[in-house]
């Protein structure tokens, strides 16, 4: 079984939004997954309640239990278990999700107070995982390439000496819109732009958790 966690110290970021859709599409590529909301707004959860759909499952846990949480799901044959962590998570959530992740996923608005305070994330999760940043909310670009905000961002965040995904997810109303119901982006609006760029997110994800299994079986 493997563990993805969305971490950021910023609210606002959008990680229980990315949580959903990329354990929605992680479902749909045929793997049994698991969301685990430590959010006490329930964002996730609340989100859950109005889906229609059973999968992905959904438990609601705290960083103190987290560990059991994930040994539970693990023996119940779970191969992915996506951690949804609450606005602003704090220091405890971030060590605790990141000590038992394979992955961890720091979004992040293009904007400059956003960039700078996803440090201290970076700081915590670099030492114990691999981690990615993945810029969230991003303006559109113009023809093929990305908007000049995005492309800064970019720049910005070579600083921090971490991995940035090459995927960034557009500021789109359909993000929003398929969650009113329950919905992921890949049900509610399948052919559409926000569709396409979750998955292309969830392939670099899914490439990140599993092709390091192949490399050392070989």
């Amino acid at each position: 079984m493997k563990a993805l966690s969305l971490l950021s110290q910023k609210g606002g970021s959008g990680k229980s939004t990315l949580a959903v859709h990329l354990a929605v599409v992680a479902q749909a590529s045929g793997r049994r997954v698991v969301i685990v909301d430590l959010d006490p707004q329930r964002s996730a959860a609340g989100w859950w309640d109005r889906r229609a759909a059973e999968t992905p499952e959904l438990v609601e846990g705290h960083a103190s239990n987290l560990r059991t949480v994930l040994a539970a799901a693990k023996a119940d044959g779970v191969g992915l278990c996506v951690i949804d962590t609450r606005p602003s998570a704090g220091f405890d959530i971030e060590v605790a999700a990141a000590a038992v992740s394979d992955l961890v996923l720091i979004p992040t608005r293009p904007a400059v107070f956003d960039l700078t305070a996803i440090g201290a994330t970076i700081d915590i999760v670099k030492a114990k995982v691999a981690a990615a940043v993945v810029l969230n909310g991003v303006p559109a670009g113009r023809g093929a390439g990305e908007a000049s905000v995005t492309v800064d961002a970019r720049r910005a965040l070579a600083a921090y000496d971490v991995t940035i995904a090459p995927v960034a997810i557009g500021l789109r109303a359909a993000l929003a819109h398929a969650l009113i119901d329950g919905s992921a982006v890949n049900e509610f609006e399948p052919d559409g732009k926000a569709a396409l760029e979750i998955t292309r997110l969830w392939k670099l994800v899914e490439a990140k958790l599993w092709d390091s299994d192949h490399r050392s079986a070989r």
